[in-house]
Formats: C-alpha cells, structure tokens, sequence
C-alpha cells in the first residue's frame, strides 16, 4: 500500500507541470486534449512499472518524444519541459524495478535511434537530433542508471537483514547444544549419584534389623530412585536422538528412493558422521526432486573420494511440475552448515546437484555470506557504471553542444561580400550561398507572407555577443525577394 501512494504522490508531481504546459501562455502549449491524453499515458507507466518497467519506460520516452518533436519548431522549451519530470521518475523507477536491465536498455536504445532519426528527417534536422540526445541522456539514462544503483543498495540491505536472522539463528543453535551439553553432564553427574542411591537403600533393604515395615518403605524409596534414573535416561535419548540416530549409507538411500539409479561409489574410506548425515540429505532430498520434477529421467548418482557428491538427471519425459526451489535452498543451507560448497542447475537439457563436502565439519560459510559478497562486488560495480554513465552523458553535453554550435556557426557563414551581391528578383541557383542554414525560424522574427526564408550565421563565433545577429533571405517561387541583416543583440 505504502508504494501505491509513493507512486500516486509521484504521478501527482509529474502531471501537475502537464498540467501547467496547458495554462501556460507560450505559443506551444498543451491543448486540454493532449493533455487528458499524456496523464492517462503516465497513469499506465506508472501502474505497470513494477512489473513491466520496459513498457512503462517505452511509454514515457514516446510520450515526451512525441512532445517535443511536434513542438520543436515552434516552442521547444515547452516540449521538452512538460514532460521531463515524468520521464526522469519514469526511468529511475524502471531501473530500480527491472530484474534483468537489457529490455530496459533496449527500450532507451530504441526511443535513442528513433528520435534522432525522425528529427533528422522531419523535424528540424541536426540541431534537433541533438536536442533529442541530450534529452533522452539527461531524462532517460542517467535516472535509469541511479534507478539501478539503488536497486542493487536495496539488495545488499536484504541480504544484511538475512544475515543478521541467520546470525541470531545460529545464535540459538548455539545456546541449544550448550544446553544438550549440560543436560548430558547433568545426566552423567546425577544419573551416577541415583544408581549410588539405589545400590544403598537396596542394601539397606536387606539389613536384617529392620522391621517389615521399614524394609517396605527402603523398597519403595529404591523403586522410586531406580524410576528416577530411568526417566533421566529416557529424557537424554530423546536429548541425543540425533547423534544415536544410524546413519543410512548413499547405497541404502538409493535403494530405498525405488528409482533405476546408476551409483557410483569412489569413496572407500569411512565418512564423518555430520558429513556422513549431509550426504544422507543431499542424495535423498535430490532424488525427491527427481521424483516431482523429472519423473522417469535417467539418474546418476556419484560419490567421489574427495566427498564430491554428483546427482544427475537427464530430459524428463514428462511435463515437469513447478517447485518453489525452497528444496534448494534448504539443501545449499545444509551444505554449508558444515563448511561445504552447493550448486545447483540444468546440464545437457536436465539437471545436476553438486556438494562438495570437507572431511570434518569446518566453521559456518552460509549462502548468505557468498551472496553478501557478490552483492556488496556487484554494488561496487552499480556505483562505478552509474558514476560513468552520468560523466559520460554530461561531457557529451557538454562538448557536443559547443561543438555543435560551432559547427553550425562555421558552416553557415554568409559573408557581408556575398550578402551584398544578392540581388533581389536574382533565382536561389544563381546565388553565391551556404550549403546549410543557420536557423530554420528563430523566435519572434516574422517571415513575409507567402515567402520562404532562408537564416544565416553573419560570423563563424557562436559565443559572442554578436552571436544572434542573422542574414535573412526569402524567397517566393524560388526567386529573392526580400533580404536583411537582423540585428538580435543579447548584451
């Protein structure tokens, strides 16, 4: 519930600047349909981000595209802006969201290629790519990659807490076998004071100077001390149940699955009884899963002297039923209770279960700790790609924009002596210009009507403060019919 109203409160925040880009006085604002449209298009991003972060990012990147791109010759600032916030949250939640990063990578890629390619075809050319670029970068990627960033800090937050449960886990473990430990002391110590109690009313039972009735109350008492110590005993094999419990060999489990099992046995040597006992499990609860999940495969079961245990199941011929894994997990906690490695996965289109077992129990090395380190490695890694990612989208920022204005300066000088060697009436293929022009409309400058016009840089320094001074020829039925200097001075 908690996230529902985290992502309403968002959803709120990002429509409420759509919502400003409608009451807006600028040339290019939102009309009230555009507008119901947009909201309901972040109202999809934002229900089905959890699940489907790469359709949800996939909706916020066409949104804002759509945006600006129809904007873009008229009101840019508008386009870009009325959506930005919610394509940033869009893309840090799809991010923080997706399990596997590539739909989502896919989906920024793709917006990426088809931006540009439409503003280079349709809409206002190589300045406009750029501006796609640039937003996408700032917008997209770099919130996504900050998306991942926190996504992998979540985990590693997970796996502490799981740690500390197994920690207080092991705790009580420890507290329990020290109090099994004390019990059998307990028992060694009062069991042996008991019997020495017994064996002294017996004794005095047959003291000849005692009356009958005191003989019968020293047999009672040595019935009662003798009932004692037998209770004692029964409470400690209860006690030790575990440690007194046989432990069946891999060829009796085997046996006992009922499966067509090929074994393989290399161990020759006597086992540990705790190894001796997770072998026991391993093979059992392998077998099982064999059962439900690849009924009928053929299984090979093998034991190798340096307690590598291998239990391999080829194509089940059967549909497989859907397990929830916890047999997995319970196999690779078991395993490494006692010091050992687990693995588990599909081989040669079945599957294998691979222990490898120490001679003799060795300190705790939990799944918990493997992961924790993995995913303290794998968050180190997050921070390094985020951090470059965000580097290498503001220093392409930011060289491509000045260098792209110096471009677009440079090649689209239209010098005073050519300026002046326009003559009106003169055809646009008789006239000595630029390959490219400067500008295709700059704002709050009016064409004549029913001309074409046609801007130029007036000098190749973008960066002056001369830099908005522009030549303008039009023309009507490709012929000049109209030229100025405009001067747009900026300070």
């Amino acid at each position: 519930m908690g996230a529902v109203w985290a992502r309403l409160i968002l959803w709120v925040c990002a429509a409420s600047l759509v919502v400003a880009a409608a009451a807006t006085s600028r040339p290019g604002r939102l009309a009230i349909w555009e507008v119901v449209l947009y909201l309901a298009v972040l109202a999809v991003a934002f229900v089905v981000v959890r699940k489907r972060p790469a359709v949800a990012l996939g909706l916020a990147l066409g949104a804002w595209l759509v945006c600006y791109l129809v904007r873009v010759e008229f009101d840019s600032a508008t386009g870009v802006i009325a959506l930005a916030p919610a394509l940033a949250i869009t893309s840090f939640l799809a991010g923080r969201h997706a399990k596997d990063p590539r739909a989502t990578a896919i989906a920024l890629t793709i917006a990426e290629v088809a931006g540009v390619v439409v503003a280079l075809t349709e809409r206002g050319g190589s300045d406009t790519a750029l501006a796609v670029t640039s937003g996408i970068g700032v917008l997209g990627v770099v919130p996504w990659a900050f998306g991942r960033f926190r996504r992998r800090y979540a985990e590693l937050q997970e796996v502490g807490w799981e740690h500390a449960t197994l920690l207080e886990r092991d705790a009580d473990n420890a507290r329990n076998a020290e109090r099994a430990r004390l019990a059998g002391e307990m028992h060694d110590l009062v069991g042996h004071e008991l019997a020495r109690a017994a064996l002294l009313v017996g004794a005095l039972e047959l003291e000849p100077a005692l009356t009958a009735q005191q003989r019968e109350a020293a047999k009672t008492a040595r019935a009662s001390v003798t009932a004692a110590a037998e209770r004692l005993a029964d409470v400690m094999q209860v006690l030790r149940a575990d440690e007194d419990e046989p432990v069946a060999t891999i060829e009796e489990v085997v046996q006992r699955s009922g499966l067509d099992v090929e074994l393989i046995n290399k161990r020759i040597t006597a086992i540990d009884g705790i190894i001796a006992r997770t072998v026991h499990r391993v093979a059992a609860e392998a077998l099982t899963n064999v059962i439900k999940h690849a009924p009928g495969a053929k299984i090979t079961v093998e034991l190798r002297q340096n307690l590598e245990l291998r239990i391999t199941n080829g194509p089940a011929p059967k549909p497989p039923a859907v397990g929830s894994g916890k047999g997995l997990v319970g196999l690779a906690e078991r395993v490494a209770l006692v010091g050992g490695r687990f693995d588990a996965g599909p081989k040669d289109g079945g599957f294998e279960v691979r222990a490898k077992l120490p001679e003799r129990p060795l300190p705790r090395t939990t799944p918990t700790h493997v992961r924790r380190e993995s995913t303290e490695a794998e968050i180190r890694k997050s921070a390094r790609r985020t951090v470059l990612i965000t580097s290498a989208v503001c220093a392409a920022i930011a060289i491509g924009v000045p260098g792209y204005m110096v471009f677009d300066a440079v090649t689209s000088v239209l010098t005073p002596q050519q300026f002046a060697q326009a003559r009106l009436d003169t055809a646009e293929d008789d006239l000595d210009l630029p390959l490219r022009t400067r500008v295709d409309n700059p704002l709050g400058v009016t064409a004549p009507k029913n001309a074409e016009c046609r801007y130029y840089s007036t000098h190749a320094n973008p960066f002056d403060h001369a830099r908005h001074d522009l030549y303008r020829l039009c023309f009507r039925e490709d012929r000049l019919t109209h030229k100025e200097l405009l001067v747009r001075r900026s300070g």
